[in-house]
């Protein structure tokens, strides 16, 4: 449910500053996050406020969301050249991730997928709001279109092994995020990648295609 700490004003007024960074950089871009964006998604996290209840969180994300500020990506991939830009549609309790990706130099580009569910955590040494993400398909779009391809258009030797690796590999405590923050009049969730306890933000910046492919 809703457990908001601190004082509204300040929790308002970060939410207008991320707001207002989204839009000087041009839209959700986590390598252009500042230390102000960063300590307005702090506020954020010490409010937990998430605006009444899971299930009500849940109802009304569906849509398109870009991640704004991601500290342990950015961290861990700017020095070495590559960039990612990653984006979650949801719809009806189905998500899907995209996360673009360029190498150093341009060298290797191109889309990293997955599909699935979202839902309320089933596990029960948490107290605060969480989801779980169960994904289900894992493929790859090495031609770095705008958008990235569904799952089948990426039919090959290939992806069936990403496909399959992916099952195999993915841990659980990669599928369990506390949320901490969210405003669907702002369009603002913050949720929590608990194995580097890194806050990650993301705005929604549309709604689903209808030609989107979750499966």
């Amino acid at each position: 449910g809703t457990s908001t700490t601190g004082d509204p004003a300040e929790l308002a007024s970060a939410v207008a500053v991320l707001d207002a960074h989204v839009a000087r950089v041009g839209g959700a871009d986590l390598y252009a996050a500042t230390e102000e964006a960063t300590k307005a998604v702090d506020v954020m996290v010490r409010s937990n406020d998430i605006g009444g209840t899971l299930e009500e969180c849940l109802a009304r994300s569906d849509g398109v969301w870009e991640v704004c500020v991601m500290p342990h990506m950015l961290n861990l991939s700017a020095p070495l050249g590559i960039r990612f830009k990653v984006r979650y549609s949801l719809e009806g309790g189905k998500i899907r991730s995209d996360v673009r990706f360029r190498g150093p130099g341009g060298i290797g580009r191109g889309w990293l997928s997955s599909s699935g569910r979202v839902e309320p955590t089933s596990r029960t040494d948490h107290d605060g709001a969480a989801i779980d993400l169960v994904f289900e398909r894992f493929w790859i779009d090495l031609e770095d279109g705008e958008d990235p391809k569904d799952f089948a258009d990426c039919v090959s030797a290939v992806d069936g092994a990403i496909d399959a690796i992916g099952r195999l590999g993915f841990l659980p405590s990669f599928a369990f995020f506390p949320v901490h923050f969210f405003d669907a009049k702002s369009g603002t969730c913050v949720f929590e990648f608990p194995p580097l306890r890194s806050n990650i933000a993301a705005k929604r910046v549309g709604d689903v295609d209808d030609k989107l492919a979750f499966e």
